[in-house]
């Protein structure tokens, strides 16, 4: 039996680790899970980093930074497993929603809520009063780069119109409870904490500005890669196995309250099966916003870890301004994402492509082309 340490951060889409370490995945293939509850990604970083963990539910541009080098040392991870795609929504501080009601808009529709809320910052501007601020759960995450297009896409420019700072994920909506920020960009659950505490409101679901994007994966360091290689193939296989348990529907119940344990995520387990079932109360006691892609798990080829995923994330470190762009950086950024781990583990077929991360509304910026971009960094 292999004994292996692996950190996590409270959120839903920490499920499939969690259940291949508590609902015996792990233990067929010959592994003992010793989870590790982090407060935030720099936790996560580095104690992979030096070794005190042996891997880790990780963001995905986290990997790819920590491997160039971007915002701190210089480490190589490797990235053998995606753990999920989508999974996030922006939440905004009820004055500040209620503001972009008064312009009018249909907020049910997310490019409308980015222009209500440009018209808002406008409006503040015009009055003299502070920027906003808003946070995300660390500078190389997607939660980044999902509230940025969000913003430009209601005219505001993330750089000079507002503040952007991080929070880590628990921390969120007290924070804005507190009146420290205006809003956020965060995993599930905290965007329904927030509503169901009556201090924040949904104004949109990831899925509505990227249609298919890479989210948290299982991160190792590549020492751990290189000198384990059929642990960690057994681990592969034991969070592929977990995965196909969680995506199915008639097993969210038992999920929901393995994950509200409070070792774990520690709250009810209601709010969390509505989060794994991808239908998020916008209000407390108001519609629904449901997505089908809200969450995803395991389905449609979702756990094998896409080079051109990575690659997209590499964009979005450029175009966010935190690295320059280099046709070695590129590369080195592809490579950190091993679909090869992962064909060897599950020795499956690979499946068909997953689908594109790209915007879901030209509202939210322009189409991904990754020969483009190799060539011109564009």
């Amino acid at each position: 039996m292999k004994r292996l340490s692996m950190g996590f951060i409270p959120l839903t889409d920490a499920a499939v680790l969690i259940a291949a370490a508590e609902r015996g995945f792990a233990m067929a293939e010959g592994i003992e899970i010793e989870l590790h509850k982090e407060v935030s990604w720099a936790n996560i970083r580095d104690k992979v980093n030096v070794g005190l963990l042996d891997g880790a539910h990780m963001l995905g541009p986290l990997a790819i930074a920590s491997s160039l080098g971007l915002g701190h040392v210089r480490v190589p991870l490797v990235v053998p497993f995606a753990l999920n795609l989508n999974g996030s929504a922006i939440t905004l501080a009820k004055d500040i929603y209620a503001a972009m009601g008064e312009t009018g808009a249909d907020l049910s529709s997310a490019p409308a809520a980015a222009q209500a809320l440009g018209q808002v910052v406008a409006a503040r501007r015009a009055r003299g009063e502070d920027p906003l601020t808003f946070a995300a759960v660390y500078s190389f995450s997607t939660h980044n780069y999902l509230i940025r297009h969000f913003l430009k896409a209601g005219g505001i420019d993330p750089d000079r119109d507002v503040r952007l700072v991080v929070i880590p994920p628990p921390f969120m909506a007290e924070s804005l409870r507190n009146g420290l920020i205006h809003g956020f960009s965060v995993g599930s659950p905290w965007n329904s904490v927030a509503v169901d505490a009556d201090v924040g409101r949904i104004a949109a679901l990831g899925a509505e500005i990227f249609g298919w994007v890479p989210e948290k994966v299982l991160g190792v360091h590549a020492r751990f890669a290189n000198a384990e290689p059929e642990v960690l193939h057994r681990l592969v296989r034991a969070l592929h196995a977990a995965a196909a348990w969680c995506e199915d529907p008639a097993n969210h119940a038992d999920l929901a309250r393995l994950l509200s344990e409070p070792r774990h995520l520690s709250l009810p387990a209601d709010v969390l099966r509505r989060t794994l079932d991808g239908r998020l109360n916008t209000a407390p006691g108001g519609a629904l916003r449901a997505h089908p892609d809200y969450l995803v798990l395991h389905r449609d080829g979702a756990n094998r870890p896409d080079p051109e995923h990575a690659l997209w994330m590499y964009h979005q470190i450029v175009a966010a301004h935190q690295g320059e762009w280099a046709p070695d950086a590129a590369r080195e950024a592809i490579s950190v994402y091993r679909p090869d781990i992962f064909d060897a583990a599950v020795g499956a077929t690979p499946p068909a492509p997953a689908h594109s991360p790209d915007c879901v509304a030209t509202q939210f910026g322009p189409v991904f082309d990754p020969a483009r971009f190799m060539e011109t960094g564009e």
